[in-house]
């Protein structure tokens, strides 16, 4: 933690001294920052040392930290972020003279209220103390740290008057760039986001392209009108940002909302245990997802649409070059990176209780993991078979291997599960049996997505959404399919493998 917060820290007072600084509310919430957090970065290193950390552990010195690095890191630039970007919103900028007031409140009663705990910790009293005796030696730090959190209080109260005062809601006559910030943001924009796309050649363009604004409103860039009437963007490359193709966005609908709504209510039923209502919230969440889905793969609806400047680009495009491909590798990523964590959990596990594995004799059958594996590689081949297939726009086949994957891959978890039950392990019998039941679990999971993913592909090509050109929807699921086949592998040869390696 210590050496990539230096860096940060040190590049940050790099820029400061680079620039001009001035000293606007919002600046005077970042050095705010810095002092803070830069404080709480240094008891942090404190209590990483074991003996002073065996004096101050679950004291008063511990809230200290927690709230100089927490609040200093946080509170402060999203208070930065808040003034700055204010003038974006309203029609008036908030007050600069009762902005500073705002700050110096709370700065000054932050630290009125939590440095003296760093002393209060080190005296010896203890977190999630609600009351305490007299005579111990921190009375008056807790009267100061009382007097510094009304101080605090006394800020948000002056900032809640400033809103009161100034904050007109307004997106097309706002307050405008009134810091002069040189980056595109701050371009004049409707409810309809910028009239053109600009051509930036710098990082600060309204700097260094004097007329950019003007022309952006002008529509003299890159898609000044909607060549397909719906809503739409530029997909570009990477490096050079030179447009590759127009991405058809979805439109209004009350599918994501509900949607989101549904799995919200999930997870939040589910904490209070009401299992039934939450099924049913899961079930309305994955069916409006769906029904969102259905609409965001609208394949090649248009011949080549000119974008401005006489270039013309597809409105559509797969692989690679298309952005769903990529979203779902970086999906893959995180679940891979998620995967080797229980991975190392399983490892370091055994290294802290090696007694806990079981012999050789002790695993499930060797038949079962052998099966398990075998259907699992059956079931991506016919996954690459489907994807030979959509090449040669040949409907059937792909159909029918995409519906032999479904109970192949549902089997090999079918399998993995017996085996394990078999063998007389049970998931609340120790640490290595929830490991292992973790990775089964894993198994059925991506099991159950990817039968979702697969009738609702073979449901597009039945519906004729489906060819050789548009296959953006089969390739997300031929990506995942593959991936998740190769980790239920690895977890096969894991905990199949290594108990008998160690013997």
């Amino acid at each position: 933690v210590a050496i990539p917060s230096g860096i940060q820290v040190f590049a940050w007072i790099a820029t400061i001294a680079k620039g001009k600084l001035r000293l606007t509310v919002p600046s005077l919430y970042v050095l705010g920052f810095l002092f803070i957090f830069v404080l709480g970065g240094l008891t942090g290193v404190m209590v990483a040392v074991v003996p002073f950390d065996w004096q101050v552990h679950d004291t008063y010195f511990v809230v200290a930290h927690f709230h100089y690095v927490l609040f200093g890191g946080m509170v402060f630039p999203l208070f930065a972020a808040f003034y700055y970007w204010m003038p974006m919103i309203s029609k008036k900028p908030l007050s600069k003279r009762l902005g500073i007031w705002v700050f110096g409140l709370i700065f000054t009663g932050f630290n009125v209220t939590f440095f003296p705990m760093h002393a209060t910790g080190l005296l010896g009293m203890p977190r999630r103390v609600y009351t305490y005796p007299a005579g111990l030696g921190w009375d008056s730090l807790n009267m100061v740290s009382t007097i510094g959190a009304f101080a605090i209080a006394a800020g948000v109260i002056v900032l809640l008057i400033d809103l009161a005062r100034n904050f007109r809601f307004s997106t097309d006559d706002n307050a405008g760039n009134i810091w002069n910030a040189g980056t595109l943001e701050w371009l004049p924009s409707g409810h309809y986001s910028v009239r053109s796309i600009p051509i930036v050649t710098s990082r600060e363009p309204l700097w260094d392209q004097a007329h950019l604004a003007d022309d952006v409103e002008a529509g003299r860039y890159y898609l000044p009108g909607a060549p397909t009437g719906r809503r739409e963007t530029l997909i570009t490359s990477p490096i050079d940002a030179q447009p590759q193709h127009l991405l058809q966005l979805p439109g209004p609908g009350w599918s994501p909302l509900l949607s989101a709504v549904f799995t919200a209510a999930f997870f939040l039923l589910l904490t209070g245990k009401f299992v039934m209502p939450a099924m049913i919230c899961g079930v309305l969440a994955i069916a409006l997802m769906i029904k969102w889905l259905w609409a965001t793969d609208p394949g090649p609806s248009h011949e080549p649409v000119e974008i401005g400047g006489g270039i013309t680009v597809p409105v559509y495009d797969t692989g690679t070059s298309s952005h769903s491909w990529w979203a779902m590798v970086v999906l893959i990523v995180v679940a891979a990176a998620i995967f080797s964590s229980l991975i190392f959990s399983y490892l370091f596990l055994w290294t802290v209780a090696p007694e806990g594995w079981p012999a050789a004799d002790r695993l499930p059958a060797p038949p079962y993991p052998l099966l398990a594996a075998g259907l699992l590689a059956v079931s991506s081949a016919l996954i690459a078979y489907a994807s030979r297939s959509l090449e040669k726009s040949a409907a059937w086949p792909l159909r029918v291997s995409l519906l032999l994957a479904v109970p192949l891959i549902g089997a090999a978890f079918g399998f993995e599960l017996y085996g394990q039950l078999q063998a007389e392990l049970r998931p609340t019998d120790s640490g290595y049996a929830a490991v292992v039941y973790t990775m089964v679990a894993f198994q059925g999971f991506y099991a159950f997505v990817l039968t979702l993913m697969a009738l609702y592909t073979v449901a597009r090509s039945f519906r004729g959404l489906l060819n050789s050109k548009r296959r953006a929807t089969f390739d997300n699921t031929m990506l995942l399919w593959h991936y998740g086949v190769a980790q239920a592998l690895v977890a096969l040869a894991l905990v199949h493998g290594f108990p008998r390696l160690l013997g």
